[in-house]
């Protein structure tokens, strides 16, 4: 119910926008600001409501087939490593189809 209020008025409230910035140790010298990384610490209400609004989305394009075939970022089951097999696949049929010529 409050994320359908929030989706007709077209907003959210304010602090669901605001995080805060957490230094997190990766390793190394504890010492070296560079062997840390930020870790944004956002509104849970915000994060549920973004992955709804993401999986409405994503459902909609797999729905009216508006994902191309040669989509492979941000589509389930697909990666940089499976666009780079399927490159790999052309390339390879096309150097066997030109040396056969």
């Amino acid at each position: 119910m409050l994320f359908t209020q929030l989706l007709s008025v077209g907003g959210v409230p304010n602090e669901w926008t605001k995080a805060i910035i957490v230094p997190v140790f990766k390793k190394g010298v504890a010492g070296s600001v560079t062997n840390y990384r930020p870790i944004s610490l956002t509104c849970i209400a915000g994060k549920i409501m973004e992955c709804i609004t993401a999986k409405s989305i994503y459902s909609h394009l797999l729905d009216n087939n508006l994902l191309s075939c040669t989509q492979h970022g941000f589509v389930k089951g697909r990666s940089t490593c499976t666009n780079l097999l399927e490159a790999l696949n052309d390339w390879t049929l096309t150097v066997y189809k030109i040396r056969s010529l």
